[in-house]
């Protein structure tokens, strides 16, 4: 089973053909649906995030981080307000 690194979620839906279950389609968060879909629409974008996700250097953390609440995937940072 597969998961999507965004959502944390199975990216597909399943349909029963009668002797088992195939993936039939993709059914994800945007970024899910740009990386495991056969299409290029959102698969530049989607890999690129991922790949600064995994980088171990901090820019690119934040860099993906506000690439995710863009799209809605982590809540918006908290906003500091004085006393």
């Amino acid at each position: 089973m597969t998961r999507c690194p965004f959502c944390k979620r199975d990216p597909y839906h399943y349909v029963d053909i009668g002797v088992g279950f195939q993936a039939a389609a993709v059914e994800c968060c945007d970024l899910g649906i740009g990386l495991f879909s056969r299409d290029g629409c959102g698969r530049k974008v989607a890999r690129r995030v991922l790949r600064d996700m995994q980088s171990p250097s901090p820019r690119a953390k934040a860099r993906a981080m506000r690439a995710l609440r863009e799209h809605g995937l982590r809540p918006a940072k908290a906003a500091r307000s004085k006393p």
